[in-house]
């Protein structure tokens, strides 16, 4: 049985580039209908996607239970996940906007998809949630997490403080968001993004805080996650419940894989050995990472 229960169909309604690296998927369709949003400004979804070569998507499979799966491991499609950028649950419209560059099964198909292309998707879930009581918000993110960025940027409540950090590759990729809050913008322009080292996690340590526990909400690269995450909990010691901090890739992704799988048994047990004797799962997520680094990872 696998994770999801319940995959909805979807169409393409139309794409439009927003930026050089962004490209942005309308979906609709009937097969909408049941699907829900979580309410949270990063949720996301998984994108099954027709598989590189092939003219539509594998459908799922009705199990006996009543839900859908895709039992079949020699008949797995592609699965990518995404933030929900939009959704309009009057008019069926779902947005989704998608980093372009060469390779990869998502971008790739994003760039070829038509109105009418056919996909299927799950039920989201999100992370950010700010406490009502935090008297503003820094949110941080590299060009993979600017949507998300964007849609929580776009919900701030009226007046709400905030501060938005996000690096891009190039000028043109910077972007304009309507907000009804009182939000001030640093582009970093031409690092991370795979085309150098990110200087959001100095972003981030150089940012000078106002008065108040704030909340702080972070999406970028696997390690600049990880560094600002360190720094938020060790050096400026805020509780877990002010901040969020999520990795969405990895640099030299396949290296970091295969050394991965050389010490998972070994990291992996530090986590449930953590979680196993009472320690909470953010404690016990922090001393992951310190076996990550430990592993070189």
């Amino acid at each position: 049985m696998g994770y999801y229960d319940v995959y909805h169909r979807a169409e393409v309604v139309a794409t439009r580039r927003l930026t050089p690296h962004l490209l942005r998927v309308d979906l609709g369709g009937e097969g909408l209908r049941g699907w829900s949003s979580s309410g949270l400004p990063d949720e996301r979804l998984v994108l099954v996607l027709p598989a590189p070569g092939a003219d539509a998507v594998v459908e799922p499979t009705t199990m006996p239970d009543g839900t859908q799966d895709y039992p079949d491991p020699d008949d797995q499609p592609p699965m990518r996940s995404y933030t929900v950028r939009a959704w309009d649950p009057e008019r069926l419209l779902m947005s989704i906007e998608f980093v372009v560059h060469e390779g990869g099964v998502a971008s790739t198909w994003a760039q070829a998809a038509r109105p009418g292309d056919v996909i299927y998707l799950t039920e989201a879930m999100g992370w950010c949630k700010p406490p009502a009581d935090a008297p503003w918000r820094l949110l941080a993110a590299d060009l993979t997490g600017l949507p998300a960025l964007a849609r929580a940027v776009e919900e701030l409540p009226p007046g709400t403080r905030a501060h938005a950090v996000v690096e891009v590759p190039g000028e043109d990729d910077r972007i304009e968001v309507a907000t009804a809050g009182r939000v001030t913008w640093t582009w970093l322009v031409g690092s991370g993004n795979d085309v150098g080292p990110s200087r959001l996690p100095e972003a981030v340590e150089h940012f000078e805080a106002p008065e108040g526990q704030g909340y702080v909400w972070f999406a970028g690269e696997a390690a600049a996650s990880r560094a600002v995450r360190k720094h938020l909990r060790h050096v400026r010691r805020w509780p877990s419940t002010h901040c969020c901090t999520l990795g969405y890739w990895r640099v030299d992704s396949e290296r970091w894989d295969a050394r991965y799988a050389e010490v998972a048994p070994t990291i992996e047990s530090v986590y449930t050995e953590a979680v196993a004797a009472g320690v909470s799962s953010d404690e016990a997520l922090e001393l992951y990472d310190e076996a990550l680094e430990r592993a070189g990872l």
